[in-house]
This record gives structure tokens, sequence and C-alpha cells, in this order.
């Protein structure tokens, strides 16, 4: 296991968020994306990364003045994350993840463009899936990587509050079209994934 590559668990083509969009946006894309890391990308190249805690400290100060508000990315995230190459292991992914206090690592190519990221739930992940379980056994990895779950979960999810609204809505022209869309991508996302 410590010498599986880390393509084998990262999270390619993860959201990300520019160095000059507001902390509010920042904010906007965790919450919306159920995840805690964004890297900050300015012409395909990792300039730095934002945190859900970065942007809890940001909140905490925003008593008086509208930080939150007037923020910028930029000015908020953390300037040289630690980083993997895609050729790194998990074993490199670990030793980082434990040297630092930080849970996730973005992974760049050699000239520092964005090709995943790691966090230390999918290193978890990948542990809990070699483990033996209470018979001894081996539990195998599903077919699908947890970024292929983690959409069809995202995609589930948003055709369910498509059909709610569909349903709520006594059946509006533009309430349909938003559900059939919905439904529509999912049954691609899930085409290729199954592929």
């Amino acid at each position: 296991m410590r010498d599986t590559s880390i393509d084998r668990i990262m999270t390619i083509n993860p959201v990300m968020i520019g160095p000059g969009d507001s902390a509010a946006k920042a904010r906007e894309l965790l919450k919306t994306s159920a995840i805690h890391h964004l890297p900050v990308v300015e012409n395909g190249r990792l300039v730095g990364i934002v945190s859900s805690a970065d942007l809890l400290k940001l909140y905490v100060l925003d008593q008086e003045v509208a930080l939150s508000a007037l923020a910028t990315v930029s000015q908020i995230m953390e300037l040289k994350p630690v980083v993997l190459t895609a050729t790194a292991t998990l074993r490199d992914a670990a030793e980082k993840l434990m040297s630092g206090g930080f849970h996730a690592l973005p992974v760049v190519d050699d000239d520092r463009n964005l090709v995943g990221i790691v966090t230390s739930v999918d290193l978890i992940d990948a542990l809990l899936k070699s483990l033996p379980v209470g018979d001894g056994s081996i539990v195998q990895a599903p077919e699908h990587s947890l970024s292929d779950l983690m959409e069809d979960n995202r995609l589930m999810l948003q055709a369910c509050d498509a059909a709610e609204l569909y349903v709520r809505s006594g059946h509006a022209e533009h309430e349909h079209s938003v559900l059939i869309k919905c439904l529509a991508d999912l049954r691609r996302h899930k085409e290729s994934v199954d592929v």
C-alpha cells in the first residue's frame, strides 16, 4: 500500500478558486461542495490554498468591520502550501501530512499546474480499505474512486432538490426543465463512471 501511486486516491479536477475572488465566494464554494480546502489557481498554476479554517479565522475577526465582505482569497490564503507531485506515493502523502498542521496536499506537475488534491480523509479511506475485517479478510476497494462516489452523491442531491422544487411548484415549466437537466447530468455521470 505504501508504494501505491497517489493518483489512485487523489481527487482530479478539484474545486478551485482564483486569488482575486472574494472570501465570501470561497466560503460559498466550500459550503456547496462539502469540502474543506480550495486550491488557489491563477492561469492553471497553483499559487496557494485556502481552507475552511482560514475562513473561520476571518469570520471570528469579523466583529465590527465587515472584513469577510472586503477580503480577497489572496489576503487569507496560504502562499506556500506543501504539495505533492503526480509521481508521489501514499507514503509520501502520509509523511507530509504528519509533518504539518494541515489536512490537504495539492498535487502538481513539473510546471506547478494543479492536477489534483489529496486529503487526510483520502488517506484514511485508503488505509481502511487495506485493513482486515473481523474475519481476517481484506475489504476490496470499490470499483469507483471516492471522488466518483462524491460526484454521484452531489448529483443525486441536486436531482432530489430539483424534484422537490418541481413537486412543490405545481409542475411549473421551468422547474420541470431543471429536474430533467439534473437527471440527465446524473445519468451521464453514471454512464461515464461505469465505462
